[in-house]
């Protein structure tokens, strides 16, 4: 299938630069002394925003002081760079039924969706966890990590394409392995979940609960708040970084396209099922190695960014914005080095944090 490139990233890629912009946002310093954070969640209706750090530990930010909620060290192992716990979410009634979901590398590096009820001052109670999914990793990179439940109600899990480089066992595109996948599960209709009736392979050829192939790092996605539609950032090999979208009302199966294709350029070319997702925004590694997904801005603080996509790239630090109809990078007037992750809290505020420990909150 072919792959057509969007006009405003072929305007891009021939202007050969990106033009210059003023800046929208600046930023205050929350913490500076976490310990490698990946993921910022937010229970409904509490400003204090939790972080996952790499090596387990689950904190909150209060008055600028990290606390701790639950160490998982024992359950989380990180033999390798990119493991560790990934990520973390809460259930849309949170405080109805007090239930966290996290994604970790355990100590033999298989992924494990781990579900925890929380106890007194929202601390995660151990003996509470119940394994709602393991994947067997066959390498020790490209975990991906994310986890998002939708407007549909379901639970969202980004999957890599299980490592090494080049996805030599094809996994992406092989709709019978969940690795390379964005899949989809019920965690309020079975034990430990159901399968969507429309998920692609609910009634047979491949995993049920893939909702999306063609995927090698995807870190990380989200759901806009207002449209409902998927973003997804996507970790490239050696060439390209992208960023891509699906709509509220998604194509049966969504194909992202690797490894036939590398953001918007051909890879391993070979057939694609489905339908194939054509990134919205792609770049070189001239000018950063590793997207970093982020949000659609629907706070209230920042007019200029409201309605745009806010993501960057760990290497150079960078935090851009773009839209669907302009996907010119645009920097915000905020960097952060070694940036990892985003978060959304309640009024749709963003947040970011950054390898080296610090925790920011963008603002005007």
């Amino acid at each position: 299938m072919r792959r057509v490139l969007p006009i405003a990233v072929l305007a891009a890629v021939l202007a050969g630069a990106l033009p210059a912009a003023a800046a929208a946002a600046s930023y205050e310093t929350l913490a500076t002394d976490l310990q490698s954070p990946t993921a910022i969640a937010f229970r409904p209706g509490v400003a204090n925003p939790v972080v996952a750090e790499q090596k387990g530990r689950i904190v909150t930010v209060r008055k600028g002081r990290v606390l701790v909620l639950a160490d998982l060290a024992d359950r989380v192992g990180q033999g390798g760079g990119e493991q560790g716990l990934l990520g973390l979410v809460f259930h849309p009634r949170y405080a109805e039924n007090r239930l966290l979901f996290v994604n970790y590398t355990d100590q033999s590096g298989n992924t494990q969706i781990v579900r925890f009820t929380t106890g007194r001052f929202h601390k995660p109670l151990k003996g509470s966890a119940k394994t709602i999914l393991s994947v067997r990793q066959p390498y020790a990179n490209h975990n991906g990590g994310g986890l998002a439940f939708g407007p549909d109600g379901f639970l969202y899990i980004g999957l890599g394409d299980g490592g090494s480089g080049g996805d030599p066992g094809n996994r992406a595109q092989n709709p019978r392995t969940p690795l390379g996948k964005i899949l989809r599960i019920d965690v309020d209709g079975g034990d430990p979940y159901a399968i969507p009736p429309t998920n692609p392979f609910a009634g047979g050829g491949g995993d049920p609960a893939v909702w999306a192939l063609g995927l090698r790092n995807p870190w990380r996605f989200s759901f806009d708040r207002r449209g409902g539609g998927l973003w997804v950032g996507d970790v490239g090999q050696r060439q390209r970084e992208e960023v891509s979208w699906v709509p509220k009302a998604a194509p049966p199966l969504p194909n992202f396209g690797w490894n036939a294709f590398e953001g918007d350029r051909p890879y391993a070319p070979q057939p694609t099922r489905g339908d194939l997702i054509t990134p919205i925004a792609a770049y070189d590694h001239t000018q950063g190695c590793s997207v970093v997904g982020g949000y659609v801005y629907r706070g209230r603080a920042i007019r200029s960014l409201r309605g745009h996509y806010v993501f960057g790239d760990w290497c150079k630090g960078a935090i851009w914005s773009i839209t669907r109809k302009d996907a010119t990078r645009v920097p915000i007037g905020v960097t952060l080095a070694k940036l990892t992750t985003f978060g959304e809290d309640d009024q749709g505020e963003l947040y970011a944090a950054s390898g080296t420990g610090r925790l920011i909150r963008i603002v005007p």
